[in-house]
């Protein structure tokens, strides 16, 4: 039973990606980028991430202005795991700004992924995008069950927002017990620098579950700041402390520049990724 059900979500997922891509190219009447960008719809399907984040990248050189290879390939690169950031930014810069099947694909992925990491404010956000843009049927009773989830923990996300809800509990006879675990699932496969430092999880989750449930999420930044410090946290182990203390120290400077804007439904943040400040650690071989 679970090899059939992987094979048709394989299926699934690898039809809404070439329906996507079919689509834009009738758009353009400029099929050059569909080899590339069908195999690597064949790739994601297989699970082949590092092969399918690099078809990606040659559809997207032969199709720059092309969103879909963009999208693909950040939710591969979500999938092979290590450093995420950059992808997430990228789903969520989609979501935000489009008003298609694509966009509500890039919400939804953001929003599984920033649930797993913890970060309920922002996966309440992008799951919302998802459910609002709707998209295939399979993608959004898929969304729609994630963020049904995340009210169920988290009720005074949506406590303004009767409509969502009353969507939501038109939508439950679409949650399958297969498609619910798919989706709830916590990341497959754990990388091993998740679990090199421990106090900086403690500290997220404590402050995740406690404080800014009260206090609401203020950080004008994106990742949040607790959202950096994890990250800083599986990369750096201690040396996490010094780094989200250089991003408070920053945030403010980083907003007055307002050099990267990220539009969101309600208010516009600033990219500033750890992969921008955590060079000359990495250069010196520090994982």
């Amino acid at each position: 039973m679970r090899a059939a059900w992987n094979r048709f979500r394989a299926g699934v997922v690898r039809n809404l990606f070439l329906s996507l891509l079919g689509v834009l190219a009738l758009a353009r009447q400029a099929p050059a980028g569909a080899p590339a960008a069908d195999l690597a719809a064949d790739l994601f399907a297989e699970g082949r991430w590092p092969a399918c984040i690099r078809e990606c990248a040659r559809a997207c050189l032969a199709e720059p202005e092309q969103p879909a290879p963009r999208v693909l390939g950040a939710i591969a690169r979500l999938r092979a795991g290590g450093r995420t950031a950059a992808a997430l930014v990228q789903l969520e810069q989609v979501a935000v700004a489009g008003t298609n099947g694509l966009a509500a694909l890039a919400a939804f992925e953001a929003g599984r992924a920033r649930w797993r990491q913890g970060d309920a404010t922002n996966a309440f956000i992008q799951a919302r995008i998802a459910v609002r843009l709707g998209g295939q049927p399979e993608l959004f009773a898929r969304s729609s069950c994630l963020l049904s989830e995340i009210l169920r923990k988290f009720p005074g996300l949506g406590k303004e927002d009767d409509a969502l809800v009353q969507t939501l509990e038109t939508c439950r006879p679409l949650w399958t017990s297969a498609l619910a675990r798919e989706v709830l699932a916590p990341a497959a496969v754990p990388t091993e620098a998740a679990s090199a430092f421990p106090p900086v999880r403690w500290i997220v989750a404590l402050y995740r579950a406690n404080i800014r449930p009260a206090i609401g999420s203020r950080c004008s930044l994106t990742p949040s700041c607790s959202e950096y410090f994890l990250q800083a946290g599986r990369e750096h182990t201690l040396l996490a402390f010094p780094l989200v203390a250089d991003r408070l120290v920053r945030e403010p400077g980083v907003v007055q520049a307002a050099e990267h804007p990220v539009l969101g439904p309600e208010t516009i943040r600033y990219a500033d990724p750890l992969a921008d400040h955590d060079f000359w650690l990495r250069a010196k071989g520090t994982k």
